[in-house]
């Protein structure tokens, strides 16, 4: 299997804990969540410098969402050698949980990784694992990576059903892995759905068109998850976390009662207040032999600030998706 091409529908675990916490049943949802997911001690991540913490600063919370091979229960992510993660996205909750902004970041984005010079960002996982990977991406947005996510492309066949299918919109018509989709709205549902969202051979601008598509998979999950069908059944809820748990791994420093604290603050949260951007690239270039996507080293500037000084959502409204 390729390496996994979505990942953060973690969030949506993270507002359902929430919402059980008010509806009176997150003992439960929680207990599906625990004994489903994995967990990283923190320290073998951060190190010696661990995050500040996110509820002091009032600069939002940055979490770091990765795409994985087929998820087996014996990898070490944090020494993790030979994986590249296909999908990067890093996600940004402010402060005042008005929003989420979900920020592409180009797999072969050219940067500096620490005692390996220039190379492509998602390499950093394979050289020097999750402690690595970490510190390229917070050093990469000039801020605190504050939690790590990694997950397996696999559960979106019992998350997309157990939703009973999500609606997405395609730009062209096209065939992938033996499933074909229309131009405009199509619902997907478990292999259809990995396959819409896997698709990049098929474009001619490849990961530009992959990435949004990966968009619209999450938006369509948002809308019905956020849906009052699904917000008022608790039977659905628990299906929802305990289908798609299993092929989630976080830091242990994202327990299920910080979810709940972070879910519940988002209970309000509408499909609209997700916002996506993609990282300032000039789009293609080479080095050496290489196929890279060249970083906008001025607008990464600018998008620095932004993080540091928590005010992503003004940055997210000038950002582009794609090529900029």
């Amino acid at each position: 299997m390729t390496a996994g091409k979505w990942v953060i529908s973690g969030l949506v675990v993270l507002v359902l804990l929430g919402i059980a916490a008010i509806g009176g049943y997150f003992l439960y949802v929680k207990s599906l969540w625990d004994r489903g997911s994995q967990k990283i001690e923190a320290s073998k991540i951060f190190g010696d410098n661990p995050p500040p913490d996110a509820s002091k600063d009032g600069k939002g919370t940055n979490i770091l969402l990765l795409g994985s091979d087929a998820r087996k229960k014996d990898v070490d992510y944090t020494s993790a050698r030979g994986f590249r993660s296909d999908t990067i996205l890093i996600a940004h909750i402010p402060a005042d949980n008005s929003g989420i902004y979900v920020m592409s970041v180009p797999r072969d984005s050219w940067v500096d990784i620490e005692g390996h010079g220039k190379a492509k960002i998602n390499a950093a996982m394979s050289y020097g694992g999750l402690p690595l990977a970490t510190k390229t991406f917070s050093e990469f947005i000039g801020a605190p990576i504050h939690h790590v996510a990694i997950i397996d492309f696999e559960g979106f066949q019992g998350l997309s059903t157990a939703l009973g299918g999500v609606d997405v919109k395609s730009e062209e018509a096209f065939s992938s892995n033996g499933s074909n989709f229309e131009a405009g709205v199509n619902n997907v549902e478990g292999k259809r759905a990995l396959d819409f969202v896997r698709a990049r051979k098929n474009f001619a601008d490849g990961d530009y068109t992959r990435m949004r598509h990966q968009q619209e998979f999450l938006k369509g999950v948002m809308r019905k998850t956020l849906s009052g069908n699904t917000l008022s059944d608790p039977g659905k809820i628990s299906n929802i976390v305990k289908e798609f748990s299993p092929y989630v791994t976080v830091d242990d420093g994202l327990s299920s009662d910080k979810m709940v604290k972070m879910g519940f603050g988002m209970r309000g949260l509408k499909a609209s207040d997700m916002h996506f951007f993609t990282a300032p690239n000039k789009g293609p270039g080479r080095a050496g032999k290489a196929s890279i996507i060249v970083v906008d080293e001025k607008e990464q500037k600018r998008m620095q600030e932004a993080y540091a000084n928590g005010e992503v959502a003004q940055f997210a409204e000038t950002a582009k998706n794609g090529a900029w």
